[in-house]
């Protein structure tokens, strides 16, 4: 049986929180998967030459996944026994794809990971943006529309900011080493808000936020060693994202005031043909009259309508 949450990957995508995922991972590495459901990262991160011991709550959707599984382990992260399947096994990388929203105890979980580490693993994590402009805008409407997957799911029990998540990261004893959102217009997410359920001020100051189309964080992170090094890291890197994320932005405001401007133009440029195209059959008839009306007639006119 398939899972709720299994997808077709394309690992060349640029926008989507699996194909980051598989790139932060990398080749030849031993990996934790949890949540690995009925194996569409697996099959992925098997290809790459990894080998994947996956964790997965529901025994039902596993079996699809065990042809890309070293084995997998029946188990819920909010109970910590399952780590008792993993006694003594360390891994490369630990993997938690729109995991930790599901969990009681994100932090706990995240801890527990850093201990199955080797010296220089990482953990991989998405997680969806509750900031998303969509969800704010539905907010200021009064509703907070859970649907079957994206923002609300309605299994999430946390949910997450850019700031939350990394405070998260933090606190596990980790240090994010890279950070990439997946992005969704405003408008365009499964929670159906519309343009007219928002007045022009409001949206503009709801859209102001760098993060109102971030729909998901995609963060990889290594072990804290407790070097300056590594936490100047986290704060550079963060700064650059944010510089790297306004000048996306400023780009696209500066990309529609270009199309605007060359529609202007192209406007004018129509109107000019329209009016050079009057004024040249304006002067094809005073032509026709110079050939049929006699000069002096013509001055006396002339004279007449000054």
């Amino acid at each position: 049986m398939r899972s709720h949450y299994d997808a077709d990957i394309d690992p060349g995508l640029e926008n989507n929180s699996h194909s980051s995922i598989l790139r932060m991972v990398g080749f030849n590495k031993r990996v934790l998967e949890a949540g690995c459901a009925s194996g569409h990262v697996s099959k992925m991160l098997h290809a790459q030459g990894c080998s994947i011991v996956g964790v997965e709550v529901d025994a039902n959707v596993v079996d699809l996944a065990r042809p890309w599984l070293e084995r997998v382990v029946i188990g819920d992260f909010d109970d910590p026994t399952v780590w008792d399947g993993l006694e003594g096994e360390h891994f490369e990388a630990v993997i938690f794809g729109d995991v930790l929203e599901h969990l009681k105890d994100p932090l706990g979980t995240l801890r527990a990971a850093v201990k199955h580490l080797v010296p220089s693993g990482i953990v991989v994590l998405s997680v969806p943006n509750i900031a998303h402009a969509d969800v704010k805008i539905a907010l200021l409407n009064g509703t907070f529309p859970y649907r079957d997957s994206g923002l609300l799911d309605q299994t999430h029990i946390h949910f997450f900011t850019k700031q939350s998540v990394l405070e998260l990261v933090k606190s596990a004893g980790l240090i994010p080493t890279d950070i990439e959102r997946v992005t969704v217009p405003v408008f365009a997410t499964e929670l159906g808000v519309e343009r007219g359920d928002m007045s022009d001020d409001v949206l503009d100051a709801v859209v102001r936020d760098r993060e109102s189309e971030t729909y998901q964080f995609v963060i990889k992170a290594s072990k804290d060693d407790g070097s300056r090094s590594l936490e100047n890291l986290t704060v550079d890197l963060v700064a650059l994202t944010d510089r790297l994320r306004d000048e996306q932005r400023r780009y696209v405001a500066l990309a529609e005031q270009h199309a605007a401007l060359q529609g202007e133009i192209e406007q004018l440029r129509q109107a000019h043909e329209t009016q050079s195209s009057e004024l040249s059959h304006l002067r094809s008839r005073v032509g026709a009259i110079k050939r049929v009306v006699p000069a002096p007639m013509l001055r006396f006119l002339a004279r007449r309508l000054h």
